[in-house]
């Protein structure tokens, strides 16, 4: 009885190996063939995935204006242009951070790289946009919209940024029907949203992007200085390399850009010259081969509010001469309808906005 059970036992064995090894077989054939493509219906084809460029550029009108941060310059103890500069972004549907402002004092001079002799407010002033720039590489940013605590924009901001986006895309070559990790796509350093005053392009033959009719643009009187667009009817904004874009009430920076900025105005004097000729001139000999973009009228302006005078610059610090000057209501070049004039507005759910003219 002992035998027999043994040889069971050991038939069993063999059968199962048998079995386990044509199992093996099979799936090997099974995994080496491929069902044809042809042998699928149409109705169970993948979908073709299709870019949806409008939905790509509405980026730019998101909670950050298709940047990764939006970055706020200013004194720590100025709450006041704090507050109005809170409100006036949460009205208008984007967030902002603030990055401390710097006085010149506390910049040393072993700080400061070789050649660069600018003092008081103007030395301050090139700190504190140093030390933003810098962030966006500390913190990994993609890019970053800088701006000064005292700027001003329409209320339809978020409307506005989308055909600049168009604009830049247009102009840098990046493909409008292909995804691009920035809206703006993926091939600039620097964009110039908030300046004041360019004159473009000297070349007559470098393009140019044209928004044509747009409501959200001051009328042409009321905007004498900007000569790119004397010829052009009214209701016109025009997007192009950023040539001699003055002023840095507002400017983005790519990852890329932070890089060549910090290597050509930081860690060496390119420019012995405030900030915001630095970046001119740097843009205008295109240091490092900066790809720079702006865009007239520009969408964000310097603004003006109502009481002293004095209130207005941080950077130039008080004029005993204009203790007394007092401004009667507040001004934004440029925009035709201010956030800053509008808050109440906002607040209310008007739409019945004050315009300047």
């Amino acid at each position: 009885m002992t035998a027999i059970r043994q040889n069971t036992r050991c038939h069993l064995v063999i059968a199962a190996c048998s079995i386990s090894l044509l199992l093996v077989f099979l799936g090997l054939r099974t995994s080496n063939h491929t069902t044809p493509t042809w042998s699928l219906s149409h109705s169970q084809q993948p979908a073709p995935l299709v870019h949806d460029t409008e939905h790509d550029l509405a980026r730019a009108g998101n909670g950050t204006l298709g940047f990764e941060k939006v970055l706020v310059l200013g004194l720590e103890e100025r709450s006041d242009k704090r507050d109005v500069m809170i409100l006036s972004s949460s009205l208008t549907g984007f967030e902002v951070e603030f990055v401390d402002a710097v006085k010149g004092e506390d910049v040393l001079d072993k700080a400061r790289p070789a050649g660069f002799t600018m003092t008081e407010g103007v030395l301050g002033s090139w700190r504190a946009h140093m030390n933003a720039i810098r962030s966006v590489l500390e913190r990994q940013l993609s890019s970053a919209l800088i701006m000064e605590d005292d700027i001003d924009w329409d209320v339809r901001i978020q409307s506005q940024m989308p055909e600049f986006a168009k604009g830049v895309r247009t102009l840098s070559k990046s493909p409008l029907n292909e995804p691009q990790d920035s809206p703006y796509g993926d091939d600039w350093d620097i964009l110039w949203p908030g300046h004041c005053g360019e004159v473009g392009p000297e070349d007559k033959d470098e393009p140019i992007y044209v928004i044509t009719n747009d409501a959200t643009v001051a009328p042409k009187e009321h905007q004498p200085w900007l000569k790119m667009l004397k010829d052009y009817p009214e209701g016109t904004r025009i997007v192009h390399r950023g040539i001699t874009p003055i002023c840095t009430f507002a400017y983005a920076v790519s990852r890329r850009g932070a890089q060549k900025i910090l290597a050509a105005l930081a860690i060496k004097t390119t420019y012995d010259l405030a900030f915001d000729n630095q970046l001119m001139f740097s843009c205008k000999d295109k240091a490092l081969d900066l790809k720079c973009y702006s865009v007239e009228p520009m969408l964000f302006y310097h603004h003006r509010p109502a009481g002293s005078v004095n209130k207005d610059s941080d950077i130039q610090g008080s004029k005993q001469e204009d203790t007394d000057n007092i401004r009667e209501k507040g001004i934004t070049d440029n925009i035709v309808w201010s956030t800053r004039l509008n808050l109440e507005k906002l607040i209310a759910g008007s739409r019945d906005y004050v315009t300047q003219w």
